[in-house]
């Protein structure tokens, strides 16, 4: 099974396990001291934006408060432990769609990096043939210097040139 169907599987799975809390929401708390006891309850919160002037659009002008949603009670109540655990899989699947995300964008680049220019053995000839030549005209060069140092010092010396006319 390719990694895309199975992440999106396991997203229907982790769905259809249960409910799902909603995006921007924790579990708050609050301590109560009754009677020389501290006794702790539990809440759903939800991010609402808090906008500090006229211009609500602006989310540089604006504040994040949580607004309670749900009562949960203590730690060993049945809301309680039912909305960690949709916390829980919202988590998860957040992190499955981030998961599926990266394997997209690996999909679209991909194909551009596999990607060989055309006719590669064609330039790849040609590049060695041009070092082939610059590496001969170096050569070449360094033949000369060495052939009229050698005809300087035999002129000193007094040897006559020798002349290769056929």
């Amino acid at each position: 099974m390719p990694p895309e169907l199975a992440i999106k599987a396991r997203i229907a799975q982790i769905r259809a396990s249960g409910t799902v809390a909603q995006p921007n929401t924790w579990i708050g708390y609050t301590h109560i001291n009754k009677n020389g006891k501290k006794y702790t309850y539990y809440r759903l919160v939800k991010a609402v934006r808090i906008s500090k002037s006229d211009d609500a659009d602006n989310p540089a002008q604006s504040q994040v408060k949580g607004k309670m949603v749900k009562y949960l009670g203590t730690k060993d109540s049945t809301a309680y432990k039912e909305m960690q655990q949709a916390i829980a899989r919202r988590n998860e699947i957040a992190r499955l769609k981030r998961k599926l995300h990266n394997l997209d964008k690996e999909v679209i680049v991909a194909p551009a990096k596999k990607r060989k220019p055309t006719q590669a053995a064609l330039t790849t000839l040609v590049r060695d043939l041009v070092e082939q030549v610059q590496t001969l005209v170096a050569e070449m060069a360094w033949i000369k210097r060495q052939l009229s140092t050698v005809v300087s010092r035999s002129e000193e010396r007094g040897f006559p040139q020798v002349s290769n006319q056929g």
